[in-house]
């Protein structure tokens, strides 16, 4: 396995090949490293996402989790490791049911926490801890009282500190990520600032459709857009 095979197959996940990806990954000679395991993960979990068959889907989200555990399990401080682990672990907990989601949320931040510490320059990275507060802060009050009582230590958050990560990792690069616009619009709309959440629905309203994310962020913004 060399520097420049891995390239390749981060090129083929940058432009939405993620099959090809996980193909490439697949036929490197020496597979059993933390930096080919959290690949094979990420493309397995993006391979998920352009799914339409529910079953199908979450077996691919469990395989894809077998992998961010192995990644793991090879470096606990890899910063690919620690993100991919944390995004699939959180998806993972949700095909578990509402009581595991729960009792998941402290270890997803702590694995997110981890690869921000590792690599504070990637701009993924900002955007996962960005829609874990989001969501976190959207919760009703029932929802919030079962969190307060399965979690041994519930993790806080705020709108404010998601639009803080969504805008730290727009900062970084530009465009990064069509749902990252998508959810600067979310959150801009849940701090009562229609202009600027208007003006980041309409950027992700015009997203190159190339993935489902694509897609699903170009339907939600417009949606909110027709709304406003």
């Amino acid at each position: 396995m060399s520097a420049e095979e891995l390239k390749l197959t981060d090129d083929l996940f940058d432009e939405a090949k993620y099959q090809d990806a996980f193909d490439a990954l697949n036929k490197l000679e020496d597979k059993n490293v933390v930096e080919v395991q959290w690949r094979l993960a990420r493309a397995v979990f993006f391979i998920s996402k352009n799914t339409s068959d529910n079953d199908e889907k979450a077996k691919l989200v469990r395989e894809a989790f077998d992998f961010a555990k192995q990644a793991l399990e090879l470096d606990s401080t890899n910063f690919g490791a620690n993100k991919w682990y944390g995004a699939i672990l959180s998806e993972k907990s949700n095909l578990d049911g509402v009581t595991e989601r729960i009792k998941q949320l402290e270890n997803v931040k702590k694995h997110f926490t981890i690869a921000r510490d590792a690599n504070p320059t990637d701009p993924g990275i900002w955007h996962m801890l960005g829609q874990f507060n989001f969501k976190l802060s959207e919760v009703n009050w029932v929802t919030r009282k079962l969190i307060n009582s399965v979690a041994s230590n519930p993790p806080t958050a705020s709108y404010e500190e998601a639009l803080e990560c969504f805008e730290k990792g727009e900062s970084i690069r530009s465009g990064f990520y069509s749902q990252n616009q998508l959810y600067l619009g979310k959150a801009y709309l849940a701090l009562k600032q229609k202009d600027k959440a208007r003006e980041w629905f309409q950027k992700a309203a015009e997203v190159e459709v190339r993935s489902e994310d694509d897609r699903v962020c170009r339907e939600e913004a417009n949606e909110a857009l027709r709304k406003l």
